[in-house]
């Protein structure tokens, strides 16, 4: 394809050509979710449709695309000449491809009222012998689409399609935006429902696994995973109020107080922890799952371990505080604790640095309520069926300011700026499970450029 771009004179009609030549290929490189995509939105030439025995045809209703087993498209309603038909249609690139894929063996396929392909070169029949009208689909796609989803499929930059965000409606793109944020939410409530199941059905225990999990931050998400694991948050209640213990179980656990130490801190920590693992028959994680590499010192596993004590110790009820309080700004201040006494000057045992407050972080404590209270709130909400969670897990995102990252910055700088917590889950969810795995045809806004694309009736 690249010899054309010498020969034409601006990139749209590079754009034409390129499109043509897609067009003529009788392979079509592309998968059959574009056809179907095309197919569903009616982006083709519909004046004069008819099958390829020449009867006329005329789509009252192209159907819902499926995404399981059985025909691509249900619940299409088709007229053929002067004959109704309700039921699926099969898409495909090639004909011969129904009986590569050994659809005339499968009884599923025996109501499929009609077959739209790219390119027609086999006739086929259904299981029951019967022989679906076809539609070839070559002549009549639009080459604007072509060459808008070869721009997007193919595309290099942060988002596919940056260069044509600005064309899609803003009240579009709001509504497409709350959706992303309830089908985030919704994606991990499927997490917390598997955790909650494996706990014993254990609201409490649960938000252990959750809090511990999110002082990962990223980086070390799975190690405080694994710390969870071995160290039931009923065990952790037992000796509240003892800070000494909670931090000997914290970083015991942990496996981080192995070997030998200089300074006293670590060595009474690790005293009293041999006692506990003995009394409660414990075995630490491995030290190896934690990561200390090529972060800030503020950011060391260590120093989230503390600051989880200092938590817990601060606030006797974390679940109650941070599942009931209205007012997020109340929470965030709560959790916003300090890791005093022997951490003012470390970050590592042993290694002295220069004393300053390690503090949580308001940036910190609010990405935890975004990322662990909310999630679990909505979580608990949809599994017993309490809509004042439902309400409380929006509301928190809604008033709570976005997290500062690079995927939210990306979207500013496209001119897509978050103005909460919700509206960033949601550009983050578009960026991570839309725009980076090229599901264009996904995508209310990718499939809105398509529409803009579309051709004009000749009725119109």
């Amino acid at each position: 394809m690249e010899p054309y771009a010498e020969e034409v004179d601006s990139p749209a009609v590079a754009q034409n050509v390129l499109a043509t030549d897609i067009l003529l290929d009788p392979a079509f490189p592309y998968g059959e979710d574009f056809l179907q995509f095309v197919w569903e939105a009616g982006l083709y030439d519909a004046d004069g449709l008819c099958t390829t025995d020449g009867r006329p045809l005329e789509v009252l209703h192209a159907g819902r695309i499926q995404h399981g087993s059985g025909p691509d498209l249900k619940d299409a309603r088709i007229r053929i000449g002067d004959q109704l038909w309700a039921g699926s249609v099969e898409v495909h690139k090639r004909a011969s491809e129904w009986n590569a894929h050994g659809h005339q063996q499968d009884p599923a396929y025996n109501n499929v009222i009609l077959h739209a392909v790219y390119l027609h070169d086999a006739d086929v029949r259904t299981a029951d012998g019967n022989s679906p009208p076809t539609v070839e689909l070559r002549s009549r796609l639009n080459e604007a689409n072509v060459a808008l989803h070869h721009r997007m499929m193919r595309s290099e930059g942060w988002v596919p399609c940056a260069k044509e965000l600005h064309l899609v409606e803003n009240d579009r793109v709001r509504l497409w935006l709350e959706r992303l944020m309830i089908e985030r939410l919704e994606r991990k409530t499927l997490e917390v429902e598997a955790l909650y199941k494996r706990l014993g059905n254990d609201p409490v225990e649960t938000f252990h696994h959750m809090l511990l999990r999110g002082f990962g931050f990223k980086v070390n998400t799975e190690a405080f995973a694994m710390l969870a694991n071995a160290l039931p948050g009923k065990l952790l209640k037992r000796y509240r109020g003892d800070t000494l213990r909670t931090e000997a179980l914290l970083f015991g656990q942990a496996g981080l107080l192995e070997g030998e130490f200089s300074d006293d801190h670590p060595r009474r920590l690790q005293a009293e922890y041999r006692i506990l693992a003995h009394l409660h028959e414990l075995r630490p994680m491995s030290a190896v799952a934690w990561k200390f590499g090529r972060m800030r010192p503020s950011n060391f596993p260590s120093l989230r371990i503390a600051q989880l004590a200092a938590l817990i110790e601060a606030v006797p009820d974390l679940l109650q505080c941070m599942t009931e309080e209205d007012d997020p700004d109340r929470t965030i201040k709560a959790m916003n604790i300090e890791a005093g006494g022997y951490w003012k000057d470390h970050y590592l045992f042993d290694h002295t640095s220069a004393a300053r407050p390690k503090r949580l972080g308001k940036a910190a404590a609010s990405g935890l309520v975004i990322n662990t209270v909310a999630p679990y709130l909505f979580a608990m909400g949809r599994i017993r069926g309490h809509q004042p969670s439902l309400d409380r897990a929006l509301e928190l995102l809604e008033r709570l300011p976005p997290e500062r990252n690079s995927v939210i910055d990306g979207w500013a700088a496209l001119g897509m700026v978050a103005d909460n917590a919700a509206s960033g889950q949601a550009l983050i969810e578009l960026k991570n499970r839309y725009c980076s795995e090229h599901r264009c045809l996904f995508c209310a806004i990718g499939t809105r450029l398509h529409k803009c694309n579309a051709p004009v009736p000749s009725s119109a």
